[in-house]
């Protein structure tokens, strides 16, 4: 133990609620202080039993179902278990396993200072684990968040003998949704899913990938990965996608199409398209975890290449999402992005027609921007440098440099380096933004004439037709446009 001059102030203004009770700062707080953040939650351990707290501060309010939590002053406050070296010893990891005093004292596990200074996950006991088998998904969460932590072997160990154990199964749904939303919005949410697959803690719960490491990704002029790897990949890319923000995303004043392309109408300030909202990023990155599951049904004998997957993902992203209790906004997410992200992704090559119920199914359910991100991430995340275009391809006699896809994720247990986004792949996120908004502002002026409303279905084919050959028309402008530069 020893004083901690750094949170002391926070401690102050977080236990001051409490009276004549000896209380500490504990968990990920005192963990976020010494890492030099701020913390995101504070948790106060208190001495003493719940009736004497609850006495001594009549404003506590329960909050815990099956554990003495008390909400007081906005901060969430629970009884120490047993003595404060038995509390720290039943943490989930050592790097949590730390108290904080009022007056800046600190508590620690014998190997937390260490492990937290070595940015090493390594569990607080030998049974912490198999103690809260909730914690499994903690593990890979936390690896996902801190992504220059190692995993320590005794944690992967510990995870796979939960999984053994059958423990994995009775949990509640709610609470393995909980850990992964939490996960979806870290910086390299890819890692969640490597470390369950890492520990043997996929199935039940992400059945649907259980066995996605063994399956090639693609041909190698497309891939260079198994499922599982390609899947992380493009998860930790999308979430630096959304986080990035790109000027019409969240980061600035968007513009037309047509001025870069053309002459093309000037309608993304209407009606129709003000409101938007950039895409949030644990959306986007379930999008990505979502969009190649159809790939591990994939026969043997078709591999490597996976004609069909697209509609063969989407079932079984709604059945992921039904499972883990996801938002419904979510299940309906990795539906559209197993079904359409090749279609978004050879957008140039598509029919008027074709692009005019592309683009209304997503802007229906406001996901066009997260699918933007999806299909960029998706491009960017070959196993080879194919670059941001999804539809390019390698050479067929392009050399493989990465490893085999079935060769498994590599060393998850290694600390992780976010991804680093191409400056071609954000000019192409750009073009494809202008583009998609441009087309999308330019059907939805569209407007039926009222002799052909209120005929049922004809009319909806009457409007489908208009629509199509304004945008037919608006491909005439900007190939005339290019005509004329060239």
């Amino acid at each position: 133990m020893g004083r901690c001059g750094a949170g002391r102030i926070s401690v102050r203004a977080e236990i001051g609620y409490v009276h004549r009770m000896k209380t500490y700062l504990v968990g990920g707080a005192v963990r976020d202080l010494l890492l030099g953040g701020m913390p995101r939650e504070h948790d106060v351990a208190f001495e003493g039993d719940a009736a004497c707290f609850v006495r001594q501060n009549p404003g506590a309010r329960k909050v815990g179902r099956d554990i003495d939590v008390y909400l007081l002053g906005g901060v969430e406050h629970l009884p120490l278990r047993g003595t404060l070296d038995e509390d720290l010893a039943a943490r989930d990891f050592t790097v949590n396993a730390m108290a904080l005093t009022e007056t800046g004292m600190l508590h620690a596990h014998p190997q937390a200072l260490a492990d937290l200074a070595a940015r090493v996950l390594r569990p607080a006991s030998p049974t912490a684990l198999a103690d809260s088998p909730v914690r499994v998904f903690r593990a890979a969460r936390f690896a996902a968040r801190f992504p220059e932590f190692s995993v320590h072997p005794e944690t992967l160990a510990q995870m796979r003998e939960v999984a053994a154990s059958g423990a994995l199964d009775s949990l509640p749904a709610e609470q393995v949704c909980r850990e992964t939303l939490k996960a979806l919005a870290t910086p390299c949410p890819g890692r969640y899913l490597k470390v369950l697959h890492a520990g043997g803690c996929l199935s039940p719960w992400f059945a649907e990938l259980a066995g996605a490491d063994g399956v090639p990704a693609g041909p190698v002029r497309y891939h260079t990965e198994s499922v599982l790897d390609h899947v992380a990949r493009v998860m930790d890319i999308a979430a630096a996608l959304a986080e990035h923000r790109p000027p019409g995303e969240g980061g600035g004043a968007p513009q037309p199409h047509g001025a870069a392309n053309g002459p093309a109408p000037d309608t993304w300030n209407s009606p129709e398209m003000s409101g938007m909202q950039p895409p949030r990023p644990e959306l986007v990155a379930w999008m990505a975890l979502c969009h190649d599951l159809g790939k591990v049904t994939t026969g043997a004998d078709v591999l490597p290449h996976h004609y069909g997957h697209e509609d063969r993902g989407a079932p079984l992203a709604r059945a992921l999402g039904a499972r883990l209790a996801m938002p419904v906004r979510f299940i309906e997410a990795g539906d559209m992005a197993a079904r359409l992200h090749m279609r978004l992704a050879r957008y140039a090559e598509l029919r008027p027609g074709t692009r005019v119920d592309l683009l209304l199914a997503m802007h229906l359910r406001g996901l066009l921007p997260a699918m933007r991100l999806l299909v960029l991430a998706d491009g960017t995340g070959k196993g080879m440098d194919t670059g941001p275009d999804c539809a390019q391809r390698q050479p067929d006699d392009a050399i493989v440099t990465a490893s085999s896809p079935a060769s498994g994720t590599g060393d998850a247990l290694a600390p992780y380096d976010p991804p680093r986004i191409p400056d071609a792949c954000m000019s192409r996120l750009e073009a494809l933004r202008r583009r998609t908004e441009s087309e999308l502002a330019t059907l939805l002026a569209v407007k039926l004439p009222p002799e052909f409303r209120n005929q049922g279905a004809s009319s909806g084919a009457h409007l489908r037709e208009l629509r199509s050959m304004a945008l037919a028309r608006l491909d005439e402008q900007v190939h005339a446009h290019g005509r004329e530069q060239g």
